[in-house]
């Protein structure tokens, strides 16, 4: 089953996205991030967090969709996550969980690794591309010229690429950008490794709204 999950972060404008979300079979909303769906008149399923971001009107308008979760020492897309998990879910889309400010972008993203080895599928969208976990060896769907960065946090691990416009030849990925900014070559590219691993790889779109 699959949640959307919407932070508070840069809410998407891009119609696919928007699309897509107004076709969700279940959405949770962190917090504040309700006054985005209220604009666009979306009904979420839940509205999960500390609840010390939501203002005083919206928190009237959807207290039947509220769960208040007092503890600090997670952020409200790991209270959001855990929760839906515990539902059943285990597919996850995440919007609004980067931009704005740059401390959440990069604990949001790191918290992907944390979270991937709980569930099957997840991925963050947002109107400039996504980011998704792979397991090596794999087969990613593309198209020619779509632009990709490939980040694995393991620098033991040694990766081999086909189909990609700078091949990747045996190579280890030390740093975040160690395999950014390249470009497929076909409708398909491969990669492999020494070893299984998980890889995070970025794709951006080609039209942004």
């Amino acid at each position: 089953m699959k949640a959307y999950i919407i932070a508070n972060g840069e809410f998407p404008i891009k119609k696919s996205i928007i699309n897509e979300l107004k076709k969700a079979n279940f959405i949770a909303v962190c917090d504040g991030a309700i006054k985005y769906l209220d604009k666009l008149k979306i009904m979420p399923n839940l509205i999960i967090g500390d609840l010390d971001s939501i203002s005083k009107e919206l928190k009237e308008k959807y207290k039947d969709k509220l769960i208040h979760i007092k503890e600090q020492m997670s952020n409200d897309l790991s209270k959001a996550f855990y929760h839906c998990l515990n539902l059943g879910f285990d597919e996850f889309v995440f919007l609004a969980s980067t931009g704005k400010r740059e401390d959440h972008t990069l604990a949001n993203i790191s918290l992907m690794i944390k979270y991937s080895k709980d569930c099957k599928n997840l991925t963050i969208k947002s109107d400039y591309g996504e980011f998704k976990f792979y397991e090596t060896p794999c087969k990613i769907q593309s198209y020619k010229g779509e632009q990709i960065s490939i980040f694995c946090f393991d620098k033991n691990i040694k990766f081999n690429s086909k189909n990609l416009k700078y091949p990747l030849k045996n190579i280890s990925l030390p740093f975040l950008a160690s395999a950014t900014l390249n470009e497929a070559k076909s409708d398909i590219f491969y990669l492999n490794s020494n070893k299984k691993a998980k890889v995070l790889i970025y794709k951006a779109y080609k039209n942004t709204i």
